[in-house]
């Protein structure tokens, strides 16, 4: 996990609550998405290779054995809504890469404010690409702009995207607040339980044959 991944206290347990079951729904959503468009990718290719085959494809029974028509736009469309979906969670769960190996030694005054900027900066572009997209969404829809070959409603795509990063923004809403009491772990810290965790153990077995004993 990064160093600059916050732990929810007790002010902000109750808003990570709120948002825990819609970031999971969004994500097995995203999931369940992804594999139905796997599904009609293989399908598709296998209609292809099946019409294109020199023997099968004179075989009357197979004649309408074929690729599946608009398969790329429906990939297109289903991939963007399944990334916008598992957005929420992944940073709920401080998922994101982050290179910190630099910021993890530095004092914990400096690990604060950087945790603080970033949830900040993360939230402003959150906010900024729920607000575009509630107007994309809007233009595609007043213009009902349609895919090329299945005539899809493009602002369809739009919902949910739209979705995905409304839930991304009171994730990063969530963070930002938690960010501000941020308590980063000091680097002697596992060490020295681990020390007091052995010296228990070891003050443990020392009293045990004396116990026996008496």
């Amino acid at each position: 996990m990064s160093s600059l991944a916050t732990v929810p206290t007790i002010g902000t347990a109750l808003m990570r609550r709120s948002l825990e079951i819609p970031c999971r729904v969004a994500a097995i959503s995203g999931g369940l998405m992804i594999t139905a468009l796997a599904i009609i990718t293989v399908v598709s290719i296998l209609g292809r290779w099946v019409a294109s085959a020199p023997v099968l494809s004179d075989i009357t029974m197979l004649a309408w054995v074929g690729p599946i028509t608009g398969d790329y736009e429906l990939v297109e469309m289903g991939t963007a809504i399944a990334v916008f979906l598992f957005l929420p969670y992944c940073h709920l769960r401080g998922g994101h890469v982050t290179v910190d190996l630099l910021v993890m030694h530095a004092p914990a005054m400096l690990q604060r404010l950087l945790a603080i900027v970033a949830e900040t900066l993360f939230l402003a572009v959150a906010g900024l690409m729920t607000w575009r997209l509630y107007h994309g969404l809007l233009d595609k829809r007043r213009y009902m702009e349609t895919s090329m070959l299945l005539d899809i409603p493009l602002w369809w795509g739009y919902i949910g995207g739209l979705v995905g990063f409304a839930l991304l923004t009171l994730v990063c809403l969530y963070r930002t607040c938690d960010a501000f009491t941020y308590d980063p772990p000091q680097p002697g810290s596992k060490q020295n339980s681990s020390n007091q965790n052995s010296a228990t153990q070891s003050s443990s077995a020392q009293e045990s044959p004396v116990q026996g004993d008496l």
